[in-house]
């Protein structure tokens, strides 16, 4: 059975999807609080779709047969991460018919079903690249090969633009149609002198009939809702002024929750991945509620913010070290690297370009 850890770091969204598959195969397993239709709808055809490219492929019965059980044992990601001795163990077949199967796998839609980890899925994604770079970079790289770039006869910028895209590549298989909207685990409202939370947090309907598959996730998600309600309730008590709509946080660090809630720093830091919050300051990332102590608050999510809204004011465009001095001024201390990086990926291009395009829109 599926271990707990994975489903306290899954998103909304993704458990949702899953417990559709469930539900599609064990009707004992009945969803209740918390779900996405559509994405519930995705998650309910799922198998039987990859079902259909299995027995449209070549192969025998028994063969087929064991490559539907491996789609029926993959995780909530799309992935297979035991190992083929256990998948062997469990399903009573030798080592060397799982090592079939999964190769089996790798052929389906979409990309990377059935991939030991995330960076076997993003290797997948490279061998479907059209440029042919991107994959021979993540070959030598993956190979410890010192300098790529002269072994494949490319230039520096041709390597960083190719590591670029492979840092891109999907690190699970794409299940559903992909989307930008973001799926809040709470909604947290502030009014009359009180915090109210709405909690979205998948659920089981327990009223129904369990089976032993069917008890497992209810129990499950219920460890799940309850670690997080308890995380949370630890951050909301430290950001409360966040909370009521004021733009200060408030030094919180990991293992102070995890003294607290009486759980391991890891299992904190694990709970808050892909975790988001509907707040009166917009939709906020879990993380970012955990900032460093200074005056401020050290949180990544303020800094960009303040680079954005120094860069909205610039009159002259500002290099990375005139922000980076500004933040500083601002009490916000950072490299001239991390400004760059922060920069970048909130989209804003470096001074010259943004030069540049302060010049066309000049002379439109």
């Amino acid at each position: 059975m599926l271990r707990r850890l994975p489903i306290l770091e899954a998103d909304r969204a993704a458990l949702v999807f899953q417990l559709a598959r469930l539900s599609a195969r064990n009707e004992k397993v009945a969803a209740g609080s918390g779900t996405i239709d559509w994405v519930a709808e995705a998650g309910a055809g799922f198998e039987a779709r990859l079902f259909a490219q299995i027995e449209e492929g070549s192969g025998s019965e028994a063969e087929k047969r064991l490559q539907r059980q491996l789609v029926i044992a993959l995780d909530h990601r799309g992935l297979l991460p035991e190992t083929d001795a256990v998948l062997a163990t469990r399903l009573g077949v030798e080592t060397i018919d799982i090592e079939s199967a999964r190769r089996a796998l790798l052929f389906l839609e979409p990309t990377g079903v059935g991939a030991k980890d995330e960076h076997d899925c993003q290797y997948r994604h490279a061998i479907e690249q059209d440029d042919p770079l991107v994959l021979d970079v993540f070959e030598a790289i993956e190979a410890g090969v010192t300098d790529v770039p002269n072994r494949l006869g490319i230039t520096p910028a041709e390597f960083d633009r190719v590591t670029r895209v492979i840092a891109t590549l999907p690190k699970a298989p794409v299940l559903y149609e992909e989307t930008e909207q973001i799926f809040p685990e709470l909604e947290v409202v502030y009014k009359d002198g009180e915090l109210t939370a709405t909690w979205f947090s998948p659920m089981l309907d327990s009223t129904t009939e369990m089976d032993y598959e069917s008890k497992w996730w209810h129990d499950t998600l219920t460890m799940r809702a309850e670690t997080l309600r308890a995380i949370w309730d630890v951050i909301a008590e430290r950001q409360m002024d966040w909370l009521k709509g004021e733009l200060t946080l408030h030094p919180l660090t990991r293992k102070e929750v995890a003294e607290q809630i009486g759980k391991h720093e890891s299992t904190v830091g694990r709970a808050i991945q892909r975790k988001y919050a509907l707040t009166e300051g917009g939709m906020m990332a879990w993380r970012d509620f955990f900032v460093r102590a200074t005056e401020r608050g050290q949180s990544p999510f303020m800094i960009k913010r303040a680079i954005a809204e120094l860069i909205q004011q610039e009159t002259a465009p500002l290099s990375d070290k005139a922000l980076t001095e500004e933040l500083a001024r601002l009490d916000y201390h950072v490299t001239r690297r991390t400004v760059a990086n922060y920069r970048e990926a909130l989209g804003f291009g470096n001074s010259r370009e943004r030069e540049r395009q302060l010049w066309k829109e000049g002379n439109q």
